[in-house]
This record gives C-alpha cells, sequence and structure tokens, in this order.
C-alpha cells in the first residue's frame, strides 16, 4: 500500500482551501487521498448544515480528484483525533496531513495539536513513516478564491470541451 494524504473535513468553510490544496498536493506526490469526516455522534449534536457541507467538500474532493488523476478513498472515524485518529493514520500510511482554521487563534491550537499528534504517532508501534507532514490552511482571501475557482473551471474545460461533464457532475 503506497502512502498518502489525509484531508480532515470539518464542515466548515475554510475546508474549500483545504481541499483544493490537499487534491493539488495528492497530485504532485503520490496520488493517493483520504478525506476524513467524523461521524454523527449518537446524541446528533452535528448540525444537519454542518453535515451537509461536509459532504458537499467530500463531492468537491472526489470531483476535483477525478480531474486530477489522483484516487480518492472516503472515510468516517468515530472521532478526528485520539486513538480513531492514530489507528486511522498508522493504517493507511498517511504522511500527511491537510486541514483548515478560521482564523490565528485557531491556526496556534492547530499547531500545537498537530505537534502532540506527532508525538504520539512516534510512540506508536505501529508507526514506521518518518515525521508527520501537515498543512494548515486558513481563508482564502477574495483573490485567492477568485483564482481557484478560475483555475477549476479552465482545467473543467480542458477536460470537457462540450461543456459539462457527462452524468450532469
Amino acid at each position: 500500500m503506497k502512502a498518502g494524504i489525509a484531508l480532515l473535513l470539518t464542515g466548515a468553510t475554510v475546508d474549500l482551501s483545504a481541499t483544493v490544496h490537499a487534491v493539488e498536493l495528492a497530485r504532485r506526490t503520490t496520488g493517493i487521498l483520504h478525506a476524513v469526516c467524523q461521524a454523527d455522534s449518537k446524541s446528533g449534536r452535528k448540525s444537519s448544515s454542518a453535515r451537509e457541507t461536509q459532504e458537499q467538500f467530500v463531492s468537491l474532493a472526489t470531483r476535483l480528484s477525478g480531474q486530477e488523476g489522483v484516487r480518492i478513498q472516503t472515510h468516517i472515524l468515530e472521532r478526528l483525533t485520539g486513538d480513531p485518529l492514530i489507528r486511522f493514520l498508522c493504517a493507511h500510511r498517511i504522511f500527511c496531513l491537510v486541514l483548515g482554521v478560521n482564523d490565528r487563534n485557531g491556526f496556534e491550537r492547530k499547531t500545537v495539536w498537530v505537534n502532540l499528534l506527532r508525538k504520539q504517532l512516534q510512540s506508536s508501534d505501529n508507526w514506521y513513516l518518518p515525521d508527520l507532514w501537515s498543512v494548515i490552511m486558513t481563508p482564502w482571501d477574495a483573490s485567492t478564491l477568485e483564482r481557484a475557482i478560475s483555475e477549476v473551471n479552465s482545467r473543467s474545460q480542458a477536460l470537457f470541451p462540450g461543456g459539462n461533464p457527462p452524468d450532469g457532475q
């Protein structure tokens, strides 16, 4: 099994920049992307809006991966922290983790969290890769978003010169 990249999707709007970046990174490396979502809790705390947004980002990742020749697998974990995440990273030989944060405070918190995750992986008997890489994305400004949309549209037109892709995607 080849090593791959994990994209943690939470349903936040910043998942857009993380998704596009993860697909591009996977295209430039191993060509394998794992889109990882958290399962709905038994108490139903995840709102239907967040769940729908998360599903939209999985769909986007799938579409972009198809355009870029990246193999994508979707996974649902009990939670995106602790033992479930560590077992997943080890089992799927994840060498890079891509996730998004909404602001500077979130970036600092996630950086601390990723460093702790690295330490936990290094102490795991099932981890045999070098240090886990990480990319923590922040939201795009308007000009970056416009460029990304333009790039995706131009790639879609190159793949499907007649307009829409087959099956109405």
